[in-house]
């Protein structure tokens, strides 16, 4: 009988540093191995939870954990100016250091560039984490970085939902992809978008070019309408985009698989359109800090 633990992700994280990339983890995750092999506390702690419990019962529980390390990951302090690595009641510090003592893998997730903390920028009590094999995600990467985290969970015991590749509709259009100076034209009138590429999954080494934008709202209501409203004009156009809601955010990358996945005509026409919709809804509400040092709507 195999009595080997059943595999579970534990996201540590810090709110004020990296949370919205965090959730989309977890999210990803989620999706791709099933819900009950990831742990987040925003996601998985219930109301009426006792929340120290409830995050100690899970971290008992992990097979592996990934810090995820944004560009303010090492600096944030608490309200006396103290760096909260350094507290001893810091729940960050606490989690990488009870995986480090039990012998997890650990997964250091690196955002946006951000570089890996220097040995001795770290508390005595985790400067092993700098022998941990990291992992980036790329703003221009984020999908084929995401694919090789991912591979590294599959050798650690995760087993995918389905194997199957995504099936892309059949070819219908005869149209010819942008050049680089239309989209470089095209982009300049498009605030917010850029090009990004990156591989196909399941068909790897093969690239798709996408246009990329993020859409935040006011509320998660309004993100949702926003969906709504625009998969009927979607529907109209018959040109589906990729797309992803987390929160008060929707990810859109835009592409026209009949040539291949590349941006054409199509992909700007429902660009713009999308920008018009979303000028009809109301801005996103100021992010401001609380005492706890947490982000929140106000």
């Amino acid at each position: 009988m195999n009595n080997a633990p059943e595999p579970l992700v534990f996201i540590s994280y810090r709110r004020a540093d990296s949370s919205a990339a965090a959730r989309w983890l977890s999210d990803s995750i989620r999706r791709t191995f099933g819900p009950q092999h990831v742990f987040i506390d925003t996601e998985s702690i219930r109301m009426g939870d006792d929340w120290p419990e409830r995050i100690d019962n899970a971290l008992a529980s992990a097979t592996i954990l990934i810090p995820v390390i944004g560009p303010n990951w090492l600096r944030i302090t608490d309200n006396y100016g103290r760096r909260r690595l350094d507290r001893a009641d810091d729940w960050v510090c606490n989690e990488i250091r009870h995986a480090l003592q039990k012998r997890l893998p650990l997964i250091p997730l690196l955002l946006s560039n951000t570089p890996f903390p220097q040995r001795e920028a770290l508390p005595e009590s985790i400067e092993n984490l700098w022998r941990s094999q990291t992992f980036e995600l790329r703003d221009n990467r984020w999908e084929a970085d995401l694919s090789a985290l991912f591979e590294r969970l599959v050798e650690l015991g995760l087993k995918r939902l389905s194997t199957q590749s995504v099936r892309y509709p059949k070819p219908k259009l005869t149209i010819k992809e942008l050049t680089e100076l239309e989209l470089k034209s095209a982009l300049e009138t498009l605030a917010g978008w850029k090009a990004v590429v990156s591989d196909i999954p399941g068909h790897e080494p093969n690239k798709r070019a996408e246009l990329y934008r993020v859409f935040e709202f006011a509320s998660f209501e309004d993100a949702i309408a926003f969906m709504g409203r625009a998969a009927r004009r979607i529907s109209e156009m018959d040109h589906h985009p990729r797309w992803e809601n987390i929160w008060l955010t929707i990810s859109v990358w835009l592409t026209t698989w009949d040539i291949g996945q590349k941006p054409t005509a199509l992909d700007l026409q429902l660009a713009r359109y999308l920008e018009e919709l979303r000028s009809t809804f109301p801005p996103p509400k100021v992010r401001k800090k609380n005492d706890g040092g947490v982000f929140s709507n106000t």
